[in-house]
């Protein structure tokens, strides 16, 4: 089958057009050599293709494709479209931002020498199917990306799938609750002198992504009501004490204003973004 070129992101990885308006990136040894749009490549030619279906998927393809690496990009999707299919493991599509963001982050500690095990307890007892998904994750990665995590990874990488575990829904018009959590946000960032910047705002975006997806899991009655360990809520409320407070005021806030009742894994979730986004403005002012 013949494909037809849409975009060369470099030498191995292209973006094509597979008729009746979809599209995939494929990706092989060469593949992108001397190519430009218009042209036809053979499928045969491909050594993998990423089928991008789903018109959300492919905007948070493009949005990451900003700042990270492709092949970062396409390791992650694959993975993730991995476990869906051998696991029969439904997940919202926001794990394709998050899990990307959590590589491309770990990735580039490990390149400047700063990576760390996480303090994160080890949850493979409790959560056996998502860190098994996690063990082949971090396979794939080690091997697309030609590093070497250790197995203490592989927990981290669960622990987007266990938060991301769902089914995602038809838009809805949901601007009026979205406009409500998004002034709710703003209002408590706001208190802590956080704002969007030139250097936080692939972070600050990041956040609001998964915002819009809490609003959908809200509107649906699809919270997950399966409660993290404690010692994870212990941890980072140790690791991260401003990033936790903040968070803290955020879920009471949307608690209090929605009438709803968020578990602890979102606020656990709220942690991780807001710390990094505390990270990106070390001039944020002490409350």
């Amino acid at each position: 089958m013949r494909l037809v070129v849409r975009s060369v992101y470099n030498n191995n990885s292209i973006l094509v057009n597979i008729g009746t308006g979809k599209q995939a990136i494929v990706s092989g040894k060469g593949i992108g050599f001397k190519k430009r749009p218009g042209d036809t490549i053979l499928s045969t030619d491909a050594t993998s293709i990423l089928y991008l279906e789903d018109e959300r998927i492919k905007k948070h393809f493009a949005t990451l494709l900003k700042d990270v690496p492709i092949d970062i990009v396409v390791t992650a999707f694959t993975a993730i479209d991995d476990a869906k299919n051998n696991y029969h493991y439904s997940v919202l599509n926001y794990i394709y931002v998050t899990l990307t963001d959590h590589i491309f982050q770990m990735y580039k500690r490990l390149m400047n020498g700063k990576y760390q095990p996480s303090m994160v307890p080890d949850i493979h007892e409790r959560y056996p199917t998502e860190y098994a998904i996690g063990r082949d994750v971090l396979g794939m990665i080690n091997k697309n990306l030609n590093v070497h995590f250790p197995d203490a990874e592989i927990k981290n990488i669960a622990l987007h799938f266990i938060n991301a575990k769902g089914i995602d829904s038809e838009p809805d018009p949901t601007d009026t609750l979205s406009a409500k959590v998004n002034r709710i946000v703003n209002q408590v960032f706001n208190e802590y002198g956080i704002r969007r910047n030139v250097s936080n705002q692939n972070y600050f975006d990041r956040l609001m992504i998964h915002l819009q997806y809490l609003v959908e899991r809200v509107q649906n009655e699809t919270l997950d009501d399966q409660v993290l360990s404690n010692n994870i809520e212990q941890d980072f409320h140790r690791l991260y004490p401003m990033s936790y407070e903040i968070s803290g005021k955020i879920c009471d806030e949307l608690e209090k204003n929605l009438k709803i009742v968020l578990n602890e894994n979102e606020r656990i979730y709220f942690i991780m973004h807001i710390q990094r986004l505390i990270q990106e403005n070390e001039n944020m002012p002490s409350k």
